[in-house]
This record gives C-alpha cells, structure tokens and sequence, in this order.
C-alpha cells in the first residue's frame, strides 16, 4: 500500500512539473486590428536561422499558417504590418523529492501501547536540468513603425526533433489563437 502511495505521488510531482506551455499576449488597446490584411516578415532578431534552420523554416511555416487562417495574406511591399520573432533559450533546474516510510509522522505516538505510526523516513532529492525555450512574436503596424501585438511562449525542449517540430506548430496555434485581441 505505502508503495503505490509513493508511486502516485511520484506521478503526481512529475505531472504538475510538467505544466506545459506558457502563452501571454500584450497589444495596443488603440490599434484598430481589423485594418491589417497583409504582413511581410522583417529581419528577426534570433539567431535560430543560423544555429537550427530546420527549426526557424518551421516556425515561419507554421505562424505563416495560422496567419492565413486569420485572414492575411503575404506581400513582399507595402504590408499592414511587419512580423517578426526572437527566440532565446535557457536553462532550468528542477528539484525532485521523493519520501519514504516514516508512516504518518516521526518518533512515537499514539496507538496500540503508546506506539503508533510513526518512525524514521528517508527522503531522496535529485536534481533535473532541462531546456526552456521561450519565443516572442512580434507584429509591427508598418505605418506608424510601432509594435502593436506580442505574443511569448515558452516550453521545453525535447532531445527529440519530432517532438520539438510538433511543439513549434503547436506554439504558432497557441500564439494566434486568440487574434485579433478582444476589444474592450
């Protein structure tokens, strides 16, 4: 019994450890979003093109993608705004402990003869480093030269490159979904 206890909780750390990705969004409250149709990318500031190029043509494929479905269409002058992305990443530690035996407190206590649950537990800590990676998607009224969206999202990276293309289509949906911003 205490041994599936641990295991569930051992389950239970390595879940809520896993959040999953992180999505935030800012805008111009004064920006009039339904007036931009067209979009041309402009320079990123990342290195992601020279260090993973696999991964930056799948990113500017899959935001490509989601910004069709908004309804814009890629021009190669004169946009409504202009695109761009950096990409950073870092890392992350990760502490993870796990209890064993002691029951339900340490020493003596009350029960049958004045001992009960109780005794002496161990507990084990291992450390976990893992690689964050954060990407910031930027649109630029072409006009005005002002930022007028961010969209950041952040999750980690796997060792396995099927995973991460999945992850970059899946941070290009979770980015756009909610554009255009609500107004207020």
């Amino acid at each position: 019994m205490k041994t599936r206890f641990v295991v569930a909780v051992g389950i239970l750390a390595v879940v809520v450890g896993c959040s999953g990705m992180k999505v935030n969004h800012d805008w111009d409250r004064q920006a009039d979003f339904s007036s931009y149709q067209t979009y041309a990318w402009h320079d990123s500031d990342t290195n992601v093109q020279d260090t993973d190029p696999l991964a930056h043509e799948r990113f500017i494929s899959a935001v490509e993608g989601q910004l069709s479905t908004k309804g814009f269409r890629k021009v190669s002058s004169n946009p409504d705004v202009f695109v761009t992305y950096h990409a950073e990443e870092s890392q992350q530690m990760s502490l993870d402990t796990t209890y064993m035996g002691g029951g339900w407190g340490y020493g003596p206590g009350w029960g049958w003869g004045g001992m009960g649950m109780g005794g002496m537990g161990s507990s084990t800590t291992t450390v976990r480093q893992y690689n964050v990676g954060t990407v910031v998607l930027d649109l630029w009224d072409a006009s005005q030269k002002r930022l007028v969206w961010r969209g950041t999202v952040s999750d980690t990276v796997s060792d396995n490159p099927q995973k991460n293309a999945s992850k970059i289509n899946q941070a290009a949906e979770k980015l756009l979904k909610d554009y255009p911003p609500a107004t207020e």
